[in-house]
């Protein structure tokens, strides 16, 4: 058990160990979207981004998000991590109103042995629906971390408008979504936002 552990301790401080050398570091402002950023996911509750101009994601699987079951296992980190919040791995971030905020990590389906489609970022306190990522990006890392080439393209990002977030501290957390039962993980790592 202790082993265990130790393992996804060393996986969670590798990923962003590893986000934070390649991406640096940004807490304030607009984000930069990186080469490998993929503005692919629909802001639910959030106003329309600049990087994702389309917002026909959603959900898969359901019509509203009060369908999703939230599941609270005891050890949010076997499904991944919410490692970012504008390219900084600290726990709090200051935006301004009008900047945009580019939140990532990588993910998994406990149990599965595979990556799921899509992360939900919610408000922590209340479960509303902030974003929908699409999980695709490549993270090598992880892959090499847990010994497993399914989890090669385990990595999330998106991009969102501050201003889609309640004035003031707000949390953040993500979660990962399994579509064939309407469940969503937490990711270990919850970020607090400030918007100015």
């Amino acid at each position: 058990m202790f082993h265990r552990t130790k393992n996804w301790l060393l996986i969670s401080i590798l990923a962003v160990s590893l986000t934070s050398c390649t991406e640096g570091s940004q807490t304030k402002g607009d984000a930069s979207t990186s080469a490998n950023s993929s503005p692919a996911a629909t802001p639910v509750k959030a106003a329309a981004t600049k990087t994702d101009p389309s917002n026909s994601k959603t959900i898969p699987g359901v019509k509203n998000a009060s369908e999703v079951k939230f599941k609270s296992p005891s050890d949010p980190s076997k499904t991944g991590f919410f490692d970012t919040v504008n390219d900084s791995i600290g726990p709090k971030h200051e935006v301004a109103k009008t900047a945009t905020v580019k939140i990532a990590g990588w993910a998994f389906l406990p149990g599965k042995n595979k990556i799921p489609e899509r992360v939900i970022i919610t408000l922590a306190d209340n479960k509303t629906v902030v974003a929908v990522a699409e999980v695709k990006l490549p993270r090598p890392d992880v892959a090499k971390a847990l010994n497993n080439p399914a989890y090669k393209s385990s990595g999330w990002d998106v991009t969102i408008n501050a201003s889609g977030l309640p004035p003031g501290k707000s949390y953040l957390k993500a979660w990962a979504y399994d579509s064939a039962t309407k469940e969503a993980t937490p990711l270990g790592g919850t970020h607090e936002i400030v918007v100015e």
